[in-house]
């Protein structure tokens, strides 16, 4: 190790984070006031669609044949997932759909049931 070499210290990745985001905020106020309003635009616009957004996990074979529907009707493929559920939860609620036919006894400590997808209802490549 050379002697004359300062040590960077260790900041807690909260503490790290939080210099960021006051840095990012020092720089942002620099910008002219067009710049700054239509970042404040952007952000409140993300923050408005947070409502809308949630995460699941999906087979990729099933997000790929969404992708690729949604892009042969030029549409959203959120409006496509949304359409899918909308039917789903329909046919769930007049019981068209029993989930039980599908359950399987599960191991996590969080859920009892897991859903096994038979390959006859899994999109074809």
């Amino acid at each position: 190790m050379v002697k004359n070499q300062r040590r960077q210290p260790l900041l807690d990745p909260a503490v790290a984070d939080l210099l960021s985001g006051m840095e990012k905020r020092q720089a942002e106020a620099q910008l002219p006031r067009r710049q700054r309003e239509k970042i404040a635009k952007e952000r409140a616009k993300i923050q408005a669609r947070r409502q809308q957004r949630v995460t699941y996990d999906l087979p990729p074979v099933v997000r790929q044949t969404i992708k690729s529907l949604a892009e042969k009707e030029s549409v959203p493929a959120s409006q496509v997932v949304t359409l899918a559920l909308l039917r789903f939860l329909k046919a769930y609620q007049e019981g068209i759909i029993n989930l039980g036919e599908i359950k399987e006894s599960s191991r996590s400590p969080r859920y009892d049931w897991n859903l096994i997808f038979p390959d006859d209802m899994m999109p074809k490549k």
